[in-house]
């Protein structure tokens, strides 16, 4: 009996110090990211970030784009994968706590871990060069001369591209035709064949094109003036109380090991607040910021706040699909 039972106190051993183990070696493989939004805007931010992470974790981390569904079919996939670490999520707040509340879904905040913020930029307006508008104001008066001429393109239904444009329309009573796409490329094409008149959207994804005199840049929807483009005003000066700092960050299916959760967290930090990634955001127009899981989570429930009012209002409350 004795060897019998020393056979079973050693599988008991096993089985209990195996997945610790596991932990403790995380990670053994290459990481994937998952990003809900078409190439050529969200993503470049985590492209941009994955070697600093890869060199803090020592394996390569690769960036998908999972496209669709106002960024609920990247969402759900990484909801549905393994609660292990090597399938994260890289979205801003609006495909968490936005679109749930307006369809729908296989996922709620909840299902999600959150690891931390890589940045937080404020959105600008943008237009294309030839609209018959250069200034918001002028955008403003526009549209409410002419209720829906506007086309206003945005990535996706729900999106905070869609919603914060939503926003301004109820603040400043006027009425735009909503065009959505599944990514800031396809928006941005959209403006230069003269589709989409307008979008809302982060920095990164138009500065370039503002600065070649390719597009229009008519205000920032931060607290402050964006030090990406410094000659536009805000919102809040133009007299539209519309403040809108996105942030952007990595999540985890829950259920992920808390070691593994550690791991992931101390990474981002690192890499977040090193002065040769500040940089590189900046000279690609967005703001590194780092916040921890917590301040992450608390972010994620007051924009959640934020967006059950607004979109109870009867403005928007043909948006909401249940």
């Amino acid at each position: 009996m004795k060897p019998i039972l020393s056979a079973f106190l050693a599988a008991s051993v096993c089985a209990i110090t195996v997945p610790h183990a596991a932990a403790q070696t995380f990670p053994d493989r290459p990481i994937k990211v998952i990003v809900p939004y078409g190439p050529g805007g969200t993503d470049v931010q985590m492209r941009l970030a994955a070697p600093f992470m890869s060199k803090e974790l020592g394996q390569p981390i690769v960036v998908e784009n999972k496209a669709g569904g106002g960024a609920t079919i990247g969402t759900t996939l990484v909801r549905n994968s393994p609660a292990d670490g090597y399938t994260l999520l890289f979205t801003g707040t609006s495909a968490l706590s936005v679109v749930p509340q307006m369809r729908q879904t296989q996922y709620t905040m909840d299902d999600f871990v959150p690891i931390g913020t890589l940045t937080g930029t404020a959105l600008i307006v943008v237009s294309r060069t030839d609209a018959p508008f250069k200034t918001l104001t002028e955008m403003i008066a526009y549209a409410r001369a002419n209720p829906g001429k506007i086309n206003m393109g945005s990535s996706g239904v729900g999106t905070t591209t869609h919603m914060i444009g939503e926003a301004l329309q109820i603040t400043a009573g006027v009425t735009f035709t909503h065009v959505p796409h599944t990514g800031m490329g396809q928006v941005i094409a959209a403006m230069m064949n003269g589709s989409a008149d307008m979008m809302i959207g982060v920095p990164s994804a138009f500065v370039a094109n503002i600065r070649a005199g390719k597009l229009l840049g008519l205000a920032t929807l931060g607290n402050n003036r964006s030090e990406f483009l410094p000659g536009a005003p805000t919102a809040k000066e133009a007299g539209f109380g519309v403040v809108e700092e996105t942030k952007f960050g990595l999540l985890a299916p829950k259920g992920t090991p808390a070691e593994t959760q550690n791991r992931l967290v101390a990474a981002l930090k690192t890499a977040v607040q090193s002065p040769e990634f500040i940089d590189k955001m900046r000279s690609n127009f967005v703001t590194a910021l780092y916040m921890t899981p917590q301040q992450f989570a608390q972010a994620l429930k007051d924009e959640e706040k934020y967006w059950v009012g607004l979109l109870n209002r009867p403005e928007l409350r043909s948006l909401k699909e249940k």
